[in-house]
């Protein structure tokens, strides 16, 4: 039931993207891997600069202060010549250590995906971590990250900063997801 929920959301979502403007160079982004992005039309979210950080660049950033969360998306195509090549694993694990505070009581989950979850995706791997984050990569208190892989088109992280979870937490993780 709940999967028919979230694909119900996401279907009739994908039709309303089109009232939302994103920036050419995201747009880009998404149709060179082919990924659907799926705005949160239903709240007052607004586009955000992107942060400058040493962790990661984002490609493009919103927040809602209704919801107080925020949203950061980060692209990257698959290629050869890539260290993390068809190693989404790797690529996301690495990404998600570096992101996560060091401090002595600080905590990284892992939550792997079922088949249901990577057909709704449309993903051949997916993960989402949750941890407490850098400071100097935000102040919220809480972070997850969604990481979708699709073989031959590449990786695309959805980075959700909260300090206390809205409801609408779970439906803002289907964000992004390929064709």
């Amino acid at each position: 039931m709940r999967t028919i929920l979230l694909l119900a959301l996401l279907l009739s979502g994908t039709s309303l993207v089109a009232q939302m403007d994103l920036p050419p160079h995201f747009t880009r982004l998404l149709d060179s891997l082919d990924i659907r992005f799926t705005a949160p039309l239903d709240s007052d979210y607004r586009e955000t600069l992107r942060h400058d950080n040493d962790y990661l660049i984002d490609d493009y950033a919103m927040a809602s202060r209704r919801e107080k969360l925020e949203l950061r998306f980060h692209i990257r195509p698959e290629t050869e010549g890539d260290r993390y090549y068809q190693l989404p694993h790797l690529a996301a694990t690495t990404l998600a250590m570096n992101l996560s505070s060091n401090d002595e009581d600080a905590v990284t989950a892992v939550h792997s995906f079922g088949e249901e979850d990577l057909e709704l995706f449309n993903a051949d791997w997916a993960r989402m971590y949750t941890f407490r984050p850098k400071r100097s990569f935000s102040d919220r208190e809480q972070a997850q990250m969604v990481a979708l892989y699709r073989e031959g088109r590449g990786i695309a992280y959805t980075i959700l900063l909260f300090d206390k979870a809205p409801d609408t937490l779970e439906g803002r993780q289907l964000s992004l997801r390929f064709r």
